[in-house]
């Protein structure tokens, strides 16, 4: 018998799951076999250890010197969320003038109902600005693509204000409340 074939004998040797054939071959390798007497040696050790059932017991105050160890540690890095707030606005910024851009591809004639709605919503909301509504109800499609961009640049400018402005304050006061 090779050391080959009698390798794959081990485990059913272990088991007790050779017939009385195979299992007398193998005893003939084994007494011919130093190396593969060590290696069926070894397999039995490592069988007995993890059959052997262990109780592992924390140290004591385990509990104390891991949470006194973790409040020593710096706190954890926050993944930068600016770049996930610039491209959602440029995302947007590109869908949006995509849109507006397949609009007046297309030319469907609903789209015309859609854009006197929206025209009709900016005019009521924007009773203050009464000389712009109506700007802007004059000029038709340049003047919806014109709310479009005051829109962006008004969603550009707060998202440049949070995100320069008010995230480092907001960032300062919850460091001084973790520190009290």
């Amino acid at each position: 018998m090779r050391c080959s074939t009698s390798e794959g004998l081990f485990d059913g040797r272990l088991e007790g799951a050779l017939s009385v054939q195979q299992g007398r071959a193998l005893d003939a390798h084994l007494a011919s076999c130093p190396r593969c007497r060590s290696v069926l040696e070894e397999l039995r050790v490592i069988d007995a250890l993890l059959l052997t059932p262990r109780a592992l017991e924390p140290a004591p105050n385990f509990t104390f010197r891991t949470m006194a160890e973790i409040r020593t540690m710096p706190p954890p890095k926050r993944a930068r969320s600016r770049r996930a707030m610039w491209t959602m606005l440029g995302l947007y910024l590109v869908l949006s003038w995509g849109a507006i851009g397949a609009w007046l591809a297309v030319g469907r004639p609903d789209g015309h109902a859609f854009f006197a709605l929206a025209l009709a919503v900016v005019h009521h909301v924007a009773g203050a600005f009464d000389g712009v509504a109506r700007g802007i109800a004059a000029t038709g499609i340049g003047g919806i693509v014109g709310v479009v961009f005051v829109f962006d640049v008004i969603l550009f400018a707060g998202a440049l204000y949070a995100g320069v402005v008010l995230r480092p304050r907001i960032i300062a006061r919850l460091a001084r409340s973790e520190r009290v």
